[in-house]
């Protein structure tokens, strides 16, 4: 920040020596002009024209003073215009200005020396076009370093996205595992003894026994697929899966399912499959949450199309989430929000409107703005 400063402090005070150049060096190619300026000045300080026809001091001595003058009132251009905003600016250009009257009317007075006013003046003014080039250009700087600023966190957060995905991808890989192992696998080992058994003894009820755990292998099997690949989905579209989802959430927590849905197949369709299904992972987590934690006894669930969104809303009649606790971000919701980005989402928790169990309500809004129909691949 330091050398940064001495920078910009260096390259100010090159304009301002560029700007007093300018100024001294242009205007000695009108020196009448400048005379005619200075008697007039003089003149309204109260000067009369005798005192003007008196000899002036050494040309070096003036010289010097017109340099060093410049170049004050020049770097004090450079710095209204760098550090200052219009209006101010404005303003404190009057000062200078006032200044340079007064030191030619004072060398005058006081060293019979006859400076030059519009030099002086043209000098503030260079100098304030010169701290305004070096404002812009400090904004310019800065609203740069903003955006790689910006763009750095952008790609930190979607780095630590991707690691989040590939984690929970994870955790959904043990999971199955485990449920492949606890569930499948063990039915398939007891099927097993169960064949060995019955080629001992060809028993109806031994067949029977091994009917039961087929078709109850055949389920899970058919559960363990539909976790994967909701079959509802692709066959009969995102509201029959999000009602199928609903239901099933209900049977296994327990509570009423209300389901309705507002939105027209054309606004469905301009949402790709796979946006589709990770609109119903959304769902399907939050209806977890609510088995897990709730403890509620009707949850509904509502699509519906608002302005140029679609809005889908899970609202349970639960024990609600504590007041302390609504702004906390977990990890579980930290990864539906990541989720809800991918398909350019937002997604809201707020507490139910209730008495004595509020309950939470779960708002998935997706913009469908510049969206239009996807034609599906067998189209």
């Amino acid at each position: 920040m330091t050398n940064q400063t001495n920078k910009r402090l260096l390259v100010s005070i090159v304009l301002a020596t560029v700007a007093a150049a300018i100024a001294v060096i242009g205007m000695r190619n009108f020196p009448q002009f400048e005379s005619e300026v200075f008697e007039r000045l003089m003149l309204w300080f109260g000067e009369t024209e005798a005192a003007l026809k008196a000899a002036p001091a050494d040309i070096m001595m003036r010289t010097a003073c017109v340099w060093c003058i410049s170049l004050l009132l020049s770097f004090a251009g450079v710095m209204i215009g760098w550090k200052l905003a219009a209006t101010a600016r404005a303003l404190a250009f009057l000062q200078p200005f006032c200044a340079s009257l007064l030191l030619t009317w004072g060398a005058w007075k006081y060293l019979h020396i006859d400076l030059t006013p519009v030099t002086f003046i043209i000098s503030i003014a260079l100098g304030v076009a010169g701290g305004y080039a070096i404002r812009r250009w400090d904004a310019a700087a800065t609203r740069m370093q903003s955006q790689f600023y910006q763009l750095n966190l952008r790609n930190t957060e979607l780095r630590d996205v991707r690691l989040q995905m590939v984690r929970q991808d994870e955790v959904e890989r043990r999971m199955l595992a485990a449920d492949l192992h606890d569930q499948v696998l063990n039915d398939m080992k007891r099927l097993r003894k169960k064949f060995e058994a019955y080629a001992k003894d060809r028993s109806d009820e031994r067949k029977e026994e091994i009917d039961q755990i087929l078709a109850a292998t055949m389920v899970e099997i058919r559960e363990v697929m539909d976790s994967l690949c909701p079959s509802a989905l692709e066959h009969l579209g995102l509201s029959a899966a999000l009602e199928d989802c609903l239901r099933k959430a209900g049977e296994k927590g327990g509570f009423k399912a209300r389901f309705k849905s507002k939105v027209e197949d054309a606004d469905i369709e301009k949402l790709s499959l796979v946006e589709q299904s990770l609109l119903y992972r959304l769902v399907q987590e939050a209806l977890t949450n609510v088995i897990k934690h709730a403890q509620a006894k009707t949850v509904r669930l509502h699509a519906e199309k608002d302005g140029e969104s679609m809005l889908v809303s899970i609202a349970d009649d639960g024990k609600g989430i504590a007041e302390g606790k609504m702004n906390e971000e977990s990890r579980g919701l930290r990864y539906m929000r990541q989720r809800a980005d991918l398909i350019g989402a937002t997604i809201s928790f707020r507490a139910g409107e209730g008495v004595g169990t509020p309950g939470t309500i779960v708002e998935i809004r997706v913009d469908l703005t510049g969206r239009s129909a996807i034609e599906s691949p067998g189209s």
